[in-house]
C-alpha cells in the first residue's frame, strides 16, 4: 500500500513539473531562509552562554546622574577590583581588562598587527578557555608572559608549537608565550588573539599604575561565590564609590549579569530598556512569518490542482476506499514535498550561509553535531508537512464520489474563499516588510545626510604608534611639502568617537550640582580645526604663537549653552585640574550618536594625551598618489610599524551598521515574500481559472471580449490586494511610528511611500495574475463546454 502511494505521490510530481517546481522550490526556499533566520536568532540567545560559570558571572556597571537624566555604562577605575575582593566575601574572583586594540607583535623580524588584549590572570579562572598547549595556572603569572589564540599563533608562528618562544611586543617589550588557547567563539563578547598580563599594561602605560578612582577607562568582571545573593551585594555595593572616593559620591555601582549584557545592554535612566533583542525578536518573526507564508503558498498551489484528481478520488471512494486512507494518502504526499522541500533548503543553506555571514559580519555554520538542531529542524519540517499537506488532504478526501463523477466537484465560492484568506495574509505581510524597509532606509539616509559640523571628505585617521608620538610634526611638515596633505593635527581619539568624558569641572555662575554633570574632551595639539574642517563661531584654534595656549580650552556651542556664557571667549573653565581660558568657540559637531542631540564638549590643549592623528588630503592630488607618498613618508619617521589608515567618513558610516543591517534584511526578505507571495496569487488565479471555465465559456459563446474577460478575471484579485494593503499599511504605520519614536531626530512617515506601494503591490498582482487570465480568456469555449 504504501508502495503505491510512493508510486502514485512520484507520478504526480513528474505530470506537473512545473508545478511541483514551484511547490518544493518555493517551501524549500522559505525553509532555507527561515532556518538561517533561526541560526542567527540562536547564536545571539546563546551569546557569552557558554561558559561554565555563566551564572555567578557579572559585568560591574555604573550609574552617573548627569542633568536631570542618569548615564549608565561600563567603564569602572583602576582601584575598583583589589577593593571589591577586599570588602565583599561573597565575592569570589575579581578581573580587571581594558579594551581589546591592535598592538604590534614582533617575532624573526615578522611584524604583525593582533588584536590583544589585557586583564588580571584571574580572568582564566573565571571564563571558559580551552588551553591547547600550556596551562591557564602559569599562563598570565608572569609579567613577561603572553597567551595567543590559534589563529594568532598561527599567524606568527605557522603551525608549530610556539610555547616558549619570545616575541616583541609594541616594539619594546619581550614577551614570552605561556600558552596557546583556542579562538573565542563567535558568539563571544572577547575578541581578542593576544592576552597579556594587568602587569605588563601598567608597565607599559605608566599612567595606569597612578590611576585612581575619578579615572573611569576599564571594565571589571565579577564572580561570585556560589549561593551568594545579588540582592543582599545590591546596597553595598552601590557605596563603594562612596567610601573610596567621596567627591563622586553619586556615581552607583551595581552588577549585570554576563550573558544578558549582549542582547540588553541600553538604559534609560539607570533602568534597563532592551538593546539589541528588538532586533533578535524581528528576525525570529522574520522566520516565522516566511515559514508560515511559504506553507500557505504550499497550501494553495496543492488545492489549485485538486480538480486535477478529482476523479482520482472519486473511482478510489467508488470501489471503498475510505476517507481516512485518502488522507493519509494526501498527508504522505504532502510528507514527502516537505522533506524534499527540507533536503533542498539544506542544499541552500551550504551555498547561502557563507554569504548570509558576510552581511550580517557574523561566522555562521550548520550545526551537523548538534543532535538538538537536527531533531528541531526535522520537527519543524514534520509539522510544516502536516500544515501545509492538512488542508489539501482534508479538502480532496472531501469529494463526493457521485458529483465528481459527474464532474461536479464544490462549490467554487466555498473553495475559494479559504484561499482568498490566505492570499490576503500573504500579501499583507509582503506589504507590511515592502513599507518598513522603505522607512528603514528613508531613516538612515536622512541621519546620514544630516550635517555633521566638520568635512569627511578627504579626512584620513591614523593611530599615534612607535616613533611617531615624539615625531609626528616632522611627518606632518614634509607630507605638507610634499603636496601630499594641507593639514594634519595630533588627538587624544577619532572625531567618530566620543569615547572620553570629564567631570569635576567648574566655571563662573555654576549652578549646585552642575560640576558633577559629565562633559565629552577630546585633547588635541596645533591646526585641530583647520584639520578637521570644523567651523569656528568665536575666536581662534591653538596656535604656537600663543604660548599659553597649553592652558587654553575651545568650547562646542552646546558647552557655551550649558556654562551660559554670554561672552564666552576670555572665561575661565577649571579643566583637568588647572584654570583654562576660552579661546575659541566651535559649531556643534556630531562626535558621538549621530541619533541623538549633540553633547556639551570641550577642546582641550594637551600635547601628552594623544592616541589618533587626522591628516587633510590634497584635494588637487589624486588620493592613491597622496597615501603612497604619505606610507613613503611614514615609513621614515616611523619604519617598525606598518602604514594603517582609515577614511572617516567610512568610520562616520560604520555608525549606521546595525541599521543598514536591518535595512538590508529587510530588504531581501521583502523580495523574497513578495516572490512567494506571487506564487501564492499564482496559485489562487490557477484555481480560479480551472473553477470558472465553463463560465468563461459561456461568456465567450455570448460575445465577451478577452479584455472583458481578462478584467473580469483580474478585478477580484485587485479587490484581495487592495484588503491586504490597508491592513499591511495599518500594521507597519503602527510599527514604524514606534520604531522612529526611538530616534530624537528621524524622518517622516511621507504618505507617498504608502501610496508607491499600493501601486507596485497592484502592478505585481496583475503581472501575476495576467498569464492565468489572459490564458483562460482566449481558451477554445468548445474545450469548457463539450460535455453540456
Amino acid at each position: 500500500m504504501i508502495k503505491n502511494y510512493l508510486k502514485i505521490a512520484w507520478r504526480n510530481l513528474r505530470k506537473n513539473r512545473l508545478y511541483s517546481i514551484i511547490n518544493i522550490g518555493g517551501l524549500g526556499i522559505g525553509m532555507a531562509i527561515s532556518f538561517m533566520l533561526l541560526l542567527y536568532v540562536y547564536n545571539e540567545f546563546s551569546f557569552d552562554k557558554f561558559n561554565t560559570n555563566n551564572d555567578r558571572l557579572y559585568r560591574v556597571l555604573r550609574n552617573q546622574p548627569s542633568n536631570g537624566d542618569i548615564i549608565t555604562n561600563s567603564a569602572t577605575p583602576v582601584p575598583l577590583a583589589p577593593a571589591l575582593i577586599k570588602d565583599f566575601p561573597e565575592i569570589d574572583n575579581v578581573a580587571r581588562a581594558n579594551w581589546a586594540d591592535e598592538n604590534l607583535i614582533n617575532y624573526n623580524n615578522k611584524a604583525l598587527k593582533i588584536r590583544t588584549m589585557a586583564a588580571d590572570p584571574s580572568l582564566l579562572n573565571m571564563f571558559s578557555f580551552n588551553f591547547v598547549y600550556g596551562s591557564k595556572q602559569n599562563a598570565l603569572s608572569d609579567i613577561s608572559s603572553i597567551v595567543l589564540t590559534q589563529s594568532g599563533a598561527k599567524a606568527i608562528f605557522g603551525d608549530v608549537n610556539p610555547v616558549g618562544q619570545i616575541v616583541k611586543f609594541n616594539n619594546q617589550y619581550p614577551l614570552k608565550v605561556s600558552a596557546v588557547i583556542s579562538d573565542n567563539p563567535s558568539n563571544s563578547s572577547f575578541d581578542f588573539k593576544a592576552l597579556i598580563s594587568w602587569q605588563t599594561l601598567s608597565a607599559e602605560e605608566k599612567w595606569i599604575k597612578d590611576s585612581g578612582w575619578g579615572n573611569y577607562s576599564f571594565f571589571t568582571y565579577v564572580m561570585l561565590k556560589p549561593g551568594a545573593s545579588l540582592d543582599a551585594l545590591k546596597p553595598k555595593l552601590a557605596s563603594v564609590v562612596a567610601k573610596y572616593d567621596p567627591h563622586n559620591k553619586e556615581n552607583k555601582l551595581f552588577l549585570y549579569p554576563y550573558a544578558k549584557f549582549h542582547l540588553y545592554s541600553d538604559f534609560k535612566n539607570g533602568v534597563n530598556t532592551g538593546g539589541s533583542i528588538e532586533y533578535v525578536r524581528l528576525f525570529l518573526m522574520l522566520a516565522i512569518g516566511i515559514l508560515l507564508i511559504a506553507c500557505i503558498n504550499f497550501m494553495n498551489l496543492s488545492t489549485a490542482r485538486s480538480e486535477r484528481r478529482s476523479r482520482e478520488v472519486g473511482v478510489r471512494k467508488a470501489i471503498g476506499a475510505r476517507r481516512f486512507s485518502l488522507i493519509l494518502q494526501f498527508m504522505g504526499e504532502s510528507l514527502l514535498m516537505a522533506f524534499t522541500a527540507f533536503l533542498f533548503s539544506l542544499i541552500l543553506m551550504v551555498i547561502l550561509i557563507p554569504v548570509f555571514s558576510n552581511i550580517i559580519n557574523i561566522k555562521l555554520s550548520i550545526p551537523y553535531q548538534n543532535v538538538f538542531a537536527w531533531l528541531s529542524a526535522l520537527g519543524v519540517t514534520l509539522l510544516t508537512g502536516l500544515l501545509a499537506g492538512s488542508y489539501p488532504a482534508l479538502f480532496l478526501s472531501s469529494f463526493s464520489p457521485v458529483k465528481v463523477l459527474k464532474g461536479q466537484i464544490v462549490n467554487a465560492k466555498s473553495s475559494v474563499a479559504p484561499r482568498k484568506i490566505l492570499v490576503i495574509l500573504q500579501f499583507s505581510f509582503a506589504i507590511c516588510l515592502i513599507i518598513s524597509s522603505t522607512f528603514i532606509y528613508k531613516q538612515i539616509n536622512y541621519i546620514k545626510n544630516k550635517p555633521v559640523g566638520y568635512n569627511r571628505n578627504g579626512l584620513v585617521e591614523m593611530p599615534v604608534e612607535g616613533s611617531m608620538v615624539k615625531r609626528f610634526e616632522n611627518f606632518r611638515q614634509d607630507a605638507i611639502n610634499a603636496g601630499a596633505i594641507t593639514e594634519g593635527a595630533m588627538t587624544s581619539g577619532s572625531i567618530t568617537n566620543n569615547g572620553s568624558s570629564s567631570w569635576g569641572i567648574t566655571w563662573q555662575g555654576q549652578l549646585p550640582g552642575e560640576d558633577k554633570l559629565p562633559i565629552d574632551q577630546i585633547a588635541v595639539t596645533y591646526h585641530f580645526i583647520n584639520t578637521y574642517g570644523l567651523k569656528l563661531a568665536e575666536g581662534r584654534d591653538f596656535s604656537v604663537e600663543y604660548p599659553s595656549d597649553s592652558a587654553a580650552i575651545i568650547l562646542n556651542q552646546a558647552a557655551v549653552k550649558l556654562m551660559r556664557f554670554k561672552e564666552p571667549l576670555g572665561q575661565i573653565v577649571k579643566f583637568q585640574d588647572k584654570n583654562c581660558k576660552v579661546v575659541g568657540v566651535v559649531e556643534n559637531f556630531v562626535w558621538g550618536s549621530p541619533y541623538e542631540p549633540v553633547k556639551p564638549a570641550i577642546i582641550g590643549f594637551i600635547k601628552d594625551w594623544t592616541g589618533s592623528i587626522a591628516l587633510r588630503l590634497n584635494p588637487s592630488k589624486p588620493i592613491t598618489g597622496s597615501l603612497a607618498t604619505l606610507q613613503t613618508i611614514y615609513k621614515k619617521y616611523n619604519p617598525d610599524y606598518p602604514f594603517e589608515y582609515k577614511f572617516t567618513d567610512e568610520s562616520f558610516a560604520r555608525k549606521f551598521n546595525q541599521e543598514k543591517l536591518l535595512g538590508t534584511m529587510a530588504a531581501g526578505f521583502t523580495g523574497l515574500a513578495v516572490v512567494i507571495s506571487c506564487l501564492g496569487l499564482f496559485a489562487l488565479a490557477s484555481f480560479s481559472a480551472e473553477q470558472r471555465k465553463k463560465e468563461i465559456g459561456i461568456r465567450k459563446v455570448l460575445g465577451a471580449s478577452a479584455g472583458s474577460l481578462w478584467f473580469n478575471l483580474s478585478q477580484e484579485f485587485i479587490r484581495l490586494v487592495m484588503v491586504s494593503f490597508l491592513i499591511g499599511s495599518a500594521v507597519s504605520l503602527y510599527y514604524m511610528h514606534q520604531w522612529l519614536a526611538h530616534f530624537t531626530y528621524h524622518t517622516d512617515l511621507s504618505p507617498w511611500v504608502f501610496l508607491v506601494t499600493m501601486i507596485i503591490s497592484l502592478t505585481i498582482c496583475l503581472i501575476t495574475v495576467s498569464w492565468q487570465a489572459v490564458k483562460a480568456a482566449l481558451s477554445n469555449p468548445v474545450h469548457s463546454l463539450k460535455s453540456e
